[in-house]
């Protein structure tokens, strides 16, 4: 426990220390390799160069000769995202925004009890321009430049209430949506980088994780295209600079940008045309009208102590309301002596570098008057390094029960000390956060944080593993586990079924995120590396790639800072997952050589099985079917000598394909009929479906139709209830294949455009490139040949983008068969050419019929043809 808490652990500053020195060389020597300066170099590694160039990181690994996956670290670790609070920010996936009011709706509630402030709220409507009232979704091009408004002032002056008033009011000038983030630019610990708020906001817009780009440059663009047209309104709350807020910036004059920040943003004024409003503390008559409106009938009895009051509470929003709220909660005292009480307290500044807000009298006047184990509570809250947290969280924090727990959690919020963010959740503003800290470091006696934070980090390793158990249970023994208190054990929620199970991880995901972060940067690897672990499939089956990317990263530097081993191996093969769920295949192989290395040193034979089987079904994508038979046989000895049945049931699963496409069916179904009973006895039921599912590309390619359609839709019943969206595209496209057999071509081009919908949603891109050639083909022999095209154009656009060589190479033989159809020449032959290119690159059996006919191609039609009159 006794990490350095100041500087980040494996941050790229440090990692491109630990390579330099490992490399025996100074920096003015790694300087001179590089072609960088020796300053340059410092300034990386002091953290002082937040985001170096890209080819400057480049040039050092270049330099220190670094491998493939200790390149790809360097790399990733130059571009920070490890923002714990990016998925409370992020919003989950939803469709993309239309005209009918289908797009993102984020904005958050209004503040109940908004006062004054007409001349701001005048002054951001006017952002609109001229004769905005009446501007719909027609008249959004009217709008000459980006409108961005700044809205700048102290901490606890309402900056974010009066953005979202506004943005209420003004919503239905924004008829494809709103977008908010809350960037929780002063927060010391947890800002959000810009990279993340991108990823959340590109899902909010409707791109799956895996299609959403690693570099920040490449998110910023893909938003500003998918923004393009639209009339959105982006609120970008409690920035920290103009630095994380430009590339949030929408590049269509249509929107319009709305930014808050203590800060004056004076770039964004001077650089991108930002119109700065200044927001002062309420005017004495505002803050005595909300303090009245809070209180009630008997603030009306005495206004001289309404008037003491707000002076107080130097005419701040959230002191205001806290001191309001105070008041009610004790009816029977009268104003005038809260007022003296208020006036006798500590009145020192809140260090948040405001010399004017003196607000931590209001806060230790509010907290005094909280029971002792509320109060302290109220201090163990301001710990948590996630953006809100239920009862069950806050049980483990102050190692009670959960009853207990949202009895003070309400008593928290009467007192607006907390604010509910969505039901049964609650968060904390920033200032409230910095006091809550400052109480817990005064009242740490004998390390009582510690043990509160490694009770809640105990308590959120355990849920997740419950919620997995429920989830997957035939892999509970196979995932990572570390003893847990008997506080943690005993806050754990209740999740009877999947949908419970399935919903408490989406609510916690960017909890789960932070929480990883905080444990591997401040001294608990354990967790964070127990957690990536526990979390795998859930990550890589939701399409989680900018959360599991962070995480896996983390887990990585984790491990290897504790000198862990095997967790080291757990995170490198979760980060081939990942390059598996983004297309690339060789990061993908890259990471796994790695991990297999390391299981191998620890002796591990499970763990070689599964990074054994990975590398199989990478091979197998890549149609390298005699390799991959031979990385799944290895798994499966691994997995007999280990004991483990289900594992080896999976892979002779995966082995049966391998073998259906070498011919071998009578092998390919033996293994399948051994297979399934094993499966069916674990209770995994994805393991389960996708069996059935190889079952019938077995019989489909025996060509017993009635037969593979029967497994295909058992399989699609299974994925069907358990909600995972890719196997059901996957069945979909194979009982479209089922009905193109069978010459049923309308069937089958509408499972085939479900399928590739399911597709885009989750992100598939190998699905998708499936998907499309199956589609042309079936509109091909429906005679819509022009509309069969442009499915294999953007099949080969795909897969040239995911680098999938052998999908290329098939798109490309699709497209020269049907140019030849249509006796175009020219085109048939360039892509006979390049199909031939790919699959001698690959080494592919295909070349061979590839070469046979492009020779044939060549002969028809470059000898003399027979004229008219011979």
């Amino acid at each position: 426990m006794g990490a350095d808490r100041t500087s980040p652990v494996g941050g790229f500053g440090e990692l491109l220390r630990r390579h330099r020195r490992a490399a025996g060389l100074s920096q003015e020597e790694l300087g001179e390799r590089s072609g960088l300066t020796a300053r340059a170099i410092g300034d990386m590694e002091r953290g002082r160069t937040a985001r170096p160039y890209r080819r400057s990181v480049r040039s050092l690994a270049d330099a220190l000769e670094l491998g493939e996956p200790e390149r790809a670290l360097l790399d990733r670790a130059s571009r920070p995202v490890v923002s714990p609070d990016s998925a409370a920010s992020l919003p989950s996936t939803r469709p993309q925004p239309r005209r009918d009011g289908a797009g993102p709706r984020q904005l958050p509630a209004a503040v109940v009890g908004f006062t004054g402030r007409s001349a701001e709220l005048a002054a951001l409507t006017r952002l609109l321009g001229p004769g905005s009232a009446g501007r719909g979704p027609g008249s959004a091009g009217r709008v000459p430049a980006l409108a961005v408004s700044a809205i700048a002032g102290t901490a606890g002056v309402g900056k974010t209430a009066l953005a979202v008033q506004w943005a209420h009011q003004a919503a239905q000038q924004f008829p494809d949506g709103q977008l908010y983030v809350n960037l929780r630019g002063y927060d010391p610990d947890m800002p959000v980088a810009a990279a993340d708020a991108l990823a959340g906001f590109l899902r909010a817009l409707g791109v799956p994780g895996q299609q959403i780009p690693d570099e920040l440059d490449e998110r910023a663009r893909l938003y500003r295209s998918r923004l393009a047209g639209r009339r959105i309104l982006v609120l970008l709350d409690n920035a920290r600079d103009a630095e994380q807020v430009r590339p949030l910036l929408p590049g269509d004059p249509a929107c319009v940008a709305v930014v808050t920040s203590r800060d004056a943003l004076a770039g964004l004024v001077a650089t991108d045309g930002a119109r700065r409003l200044d927001l002062d503390v309420l005017p004495a008559a505002d803050a005595c009208v909300l303090l009245r409106s809070l209180i009630g009938p008997r603030a009306d009895s005495d206004p001289e102590a309404v008037a003491d009051l707000a002076g107080l509470c130097a005419r701040l929003p959230l002191a205001l309301r806290i001191a309001a709220e105070h008041a009610v909660a004790r009816p029977k005292a009268s104003l005038r002596n809260l007022v003296t009480e208020l006036a006798a307290a500590r009145l020192d500044v809140l260090d948040a570098g405001e010399d004017r807000a003196d607000v931590r009298a209001v806060f230790s006047w509010s907290v005094r008057q909280l029971p002792e184990d509320v109060a302290r509570t109220f201090s163990l809250v301001g710990l948590h390094p996630g953006g809100d947290l239920d009862a069950d969280a806050v049980a483990a924090l102050a190692g009670t029960d959960s009853v207990h727990a949202r009895r003070v959690l309400g008593r928290l919020h009467r007192a607006s000390l907390l604010h509910s963010t969505r039901p049964g959740r609650y968060a904390m503003h920033d200032l409230l956060r910095a006091y809550a800290r400052e109480q817990a470091a005064n009242r740490d006696e004998d390390g009582l944080s510690l043990q509160a934070l490694t009770r809640l980090f105990d308590y959120y390793l355990a849920a997740a593993a419950a919620a997995m158990d429920v989830l997957f249970p035939a892999g509970a023994q196979r995932r990572p586990r570390i003893a847990v208190t008997e506080a943690a054990a005993a806050a754990l929620p209740q999740m009877p079924g999947e949908a419970e199970a399935r919903a408490w991880l989406d609510a916690e995901r960017a909890n789960l995120v932070a929480v990883v972060v905080h444990c591997a940067e401040h001294g608990w690897p354990g967790h964070a590396t127990g957690l990536a672990g526990t979390l795998f499939r859930y990550l890589t089956y939701g399409s989680h790639v900018p959360e599991a990317l962070v995480v896996y990263g983390c887990a990585l530097q984790a491990a290897r800072c504790s000198g862990d081993p095997v967790a080291e191996a757990e995170a490198l093969n979760g980060l081939g997952g990942i390059g598996i769920m983004k297309g690339q295949f060789r990061e993908a192989t890259s990471y796994y050589h790695a991990a297999l290395e390391q299981y191998r040193r620890c002796g591990d034979r499970v763990g070689q099985a599964r990074v054994l089987h990975n590398l199989g079904f990478i091979e197998h994508e890549m149609h390298n079917n005699e390799s991959a038979g031979r990385y799944y046989r290895e798994a499966m000895a691994a997995e007999e000598a280990a004991g483990d049945h289900f594992g080896v049931a999976v892979t002779l699963c995966r082995l049966a394909g391998v073998e259906a496409d070498l011919g071998s069916y009578d092998q390919a179904a033996e293994h399948l009929r051994l297979a399934l009973p094993v499966i069916r006895d674990a209770k995994d039921q994805v393991r389960e479906a996708e069996a059935l599912g190889w079952m019938g590309e077995l019989s489909l390619r025996r060509g017993r139709l009635t037969q593979a359609a029967g497994f295909f839709e058992e399989s699609l019943r299974i994925f069907r209830r358990v909600g995972h969206q890719g196997g059901v595209a996957d069945d979909l496209c194979n009982l479209a294949e089922v009905r193109l057999r069978r010459g049923d071509y309308r069937q089958a081009i509408d499972y085939l455009r479900q399928s590739l919908a399911l597709h885009r949603r989750t992100g598939d891109q190998s699905g998708q490139i499936r998907t499309l050639r199956l589609l042309a083909e079936a509109l091909h022999k429906a005679g819509q040949f022009a509309a069969a095209r442009v499915e294999l154009a953007a099949a080969l656009r795909l897969a040239s983008e995911s680098g999938n060589t052998y999908q290329q190479a098939c798109a490309h033989r699709d497209l020269a068969e049907s140019h030849q159809s249509a006796g175009e020449d020219d085109q048939a032959r360039h892509h006979w050419q390049q199909a031939l290119d790919l699959y001698i690159e690959l080494g592919a059996p295909e070349a061979d019929q590839v070469r046979h006919r492009l020779r044939t191609h060549v002969t028809m039609h470059d000898e003399p043809r027979a004229g008219p009159g011979r």
